[in-house]
């Protein structure tokens, strides 16, 4: 968990190839979505470019649906999800979680850094700050055109953060009752953050 741009994808990926299990996005399942242009798409994408969220209902059916495939005892670290109460409770009852680690970065530098992210058309991701690509506005991977997202403008970047600080209160409240939540800085340099969350996963073994 945590805000848009405190670099859960980043520290993500770090965890499930130091756990060697899978990492799966909500984002990139719900922007699958929207590339295919199919019925369920085109309604998410109508929502997330306002500034909105995609309903429960239809992101717990992709998140179970995605998790399913992954088989019974296949451990796995969830991004993007859950992102409310109602989400966390239907989780519980399919697939219980371990822990929860919340990456906390103050509203005004998700908006600072969510501003330098750029992505290519086949997903992969660049910042002109943390990760700039070789070629200016090139991705390093595909070499398609970079830009930035619809919803990493600093209008619906607000927007977004504002709902996600109302619905995910809740939700820490929720964790943290069930003594499952691990907080880490996020405003600190990504190597140490990273170095933060290895040093807990370590330690926990």
């Amino acid at each position: 968990m945590g805000p848009q741009g405190s670099g859960k994808t980043t520290q993500g990926d770090r965890m499930a190839e130091y756990l060697d299990v899978e990492q799966i996005r909500a984002g990139n399942i719900l922007r699958k979505e929207i590339r295919a242009q199919t019925d369920l798409g085109k309604q998410i994408d109508h929502v997330v470019n306002s500034g909105g969220l995609a309903p429960n209902e239809l992101v717990l059916n992709l998140m179970f649906k995605t998790i399913d495939l992954l088989g019974d005892d296949a451990g796995f670290i969830l991004d993007g999800f859950p992102r409310d109460l109602e989400q966390a409770e239907a989780l519980d009852l399919h697939y219980p979680v371990d822990k929860v680690f919340n990456i906390e970065i103050s509203d005004a530098e998700a908006v600072r850094r969510l501003e330098q992210r750029r992505v290519c058309p086949n997903g992969h991701v660049f910042h002109l700050e943390y990760h700039k690509p070789a070629k200016e506005n090139i991705c390093d991977i595909c070499e398609k055109q970079l830009m930035q997202r619809k919803d990493d403008k600093p209008a619906i970047v607000k927007n977004r953060l504002a709902i996600y600080r109302q619905e995910t209160s809740q939700l820490l409240d929720y964790y943290k009752k069930q003594n499952k939540l691990v907080v880490f800085d996020g405003e600190q340099s990504i190597k140490a953050v990273t170095k933060d969350i290895l040093d807990y996963l370590k330690n926990a073994r």
